[in-house]
């Protein structure tokens, strides 16, 4: 067994005998809603705070999962779409950010972020079960983006609706990925047209030079104090988008692959080889801390490279990619669990397991089972 083979076991294993059957356990059978995450020993956190988008990221986990056969997670997903999303709002009216205990302005806030996930997990529980009110759900999900977050004046959509003074990248990346995955699952050319909207801005606006810039005002001029923070792990997210949607279209994204690619690797990582939380655009660094994401997304990053140039150095980085996650994520934690975030030399910061990070984990690993199969 060479050095990928074994991890693409691991990573089954990980994710079949441990994961899965510990997070499936995490949703209320109240309110439909999954937990915000859970402590290093084992306990949910407290419920001050619970986020809507750990809602939807669940909703892809266990969906994608049951089609994959690793577990049977149809129930938690209906009851997550039926029970658990309505607390949060409804995809006419939009989702708010959270549901938190002193319900302040920024918990009730209506924001790209949270709808592009509405759309993902609508999607995902479309694929389960074909069910059409789904259907309907995705459609009205993305009307409620044009007409209330969309700016006519300068494109793209705001940050959160009734404030039309900043725009964000990530959002916007996550709703191409939404876009894309709609698609798919329906194969309805409607979404794929709306993700080149999306793939358009990369091109023009967020793309600066050699780099992803992350913040803007509304008229995509570079935010005054932020402008220049930029996030190694979102360029590695935009690489295997990148990758899926010239499987999708035939657009040649080789060369923004290659910018993105090369300015995080020579500036995004510390020396024990981990993905920085975030640097300045100088390539200087920001926050040399380093969270699990971060590295998920370097390793799909790792398999977009292999599958276009497979050579033997690329194939072995996928390898170190998943040795790395293991070493300072998973080896650290309790079965099933994650430790969060290491500082620059490799220590745990935060040992406790936010929910939102499964989706990260889930989708690299699927990923990897995917090489291992085609391999």
């Amino acid at each position: 067994m060479d050095s990928l083979t074994f991890q693409i076991a691991r990573c089954q294993h990980w994710l079949t005998q441990h994961a899965l059957p510990r997070w499936i356990k995490t949703q209320s059978n109240q309110t439909g809603i999954f937990a915000e995450g859970l402590l290093s020993d084992g306990r949910e956190f407290n419920h001050d705070l619970l986020r809507f988008r750990v809602q939807p990221r669940q909703v892809y986990v266990f969906a994608h999962a049951t089609e994959l056969g690793f577990i049977d997670g149809r129930e938690q997903v209906c009851t997550a779409i039926e029970t658990g999303f309505p607390n949060f709002g409804s995809e006419a009216l939009g989702y708010r950010f959270a549901i938190t205990t002193n319900d302040d302005e920024c918990s009730r806030s209506i924001n790209l972020y949270e709808q592009a996930f509405a759309l993902l997990g609508f999607a995902w529980h479309y694929k389960l079960t074909a069910n059409e009110d789904s259907l309907t759900s995705m459609e009205a999900t993305y009307q409620h983006l044009a007409t209330q977050l969309w700016d006519a004046e300068h494109g793209g959509f705001f940050l959160t609706k009734g404030h039309t003074l900043s725009k964000g990248q990530n959002p916007h990346m996550h709703l191409f990925e939404a876009l894309m995955v709609s698609y798919e699952h329906t194969d309805n050319s409607i979404w794929l047209e709306r993700a080149t909207q999306i793939y358009q801005l990369l091109c023009t606006r967020f793309l600066q030079g050699d780099h992803l810039a992350e913040f803007f005002q509304a008229d995509f001029s570079l935010d005054p104090k932020t402008g220049t923070h930029i996030d190694p792990g979102h360029h590695y997210e935009w690489i295997w988008l990148l990758n899926h949607y010239e499987k999708l279209t035939g657009v040649n994204v080789n060369n923004a692959i290659n910018t993105l690619f090369n300015f995080t690797q020579q500036h995004g990582h510390n020396t024990n080889g981990l993905v920085r939380d975030e640097i300045y655009a100088s390539g200087q660094p920001l926050r040399s801390t380093s969270r699990l994401w971060c590295q998920t997304e370097y390793l799909k990053a790792c398999i977009v490279l292999w599958e276009r140039d497979p050579s033997d150095a690329n194939r072995a980085a996928i390898s170190q990619a998943v040795e790395q996650i293991f070493i300072h994520y998973l080896n650290p934690a309790k079965s099933g669990l994650w430790v969060d975030q290491v500082d620059e030399m490799g220590h745990p910061i935060n040992e406790d397991s936010p929910a939102s990070s499964f989706y990260h984990l889930f989708l690299a690993f699927s990923e990897l089972l995917r090489l291992g199969n085609e391999d």
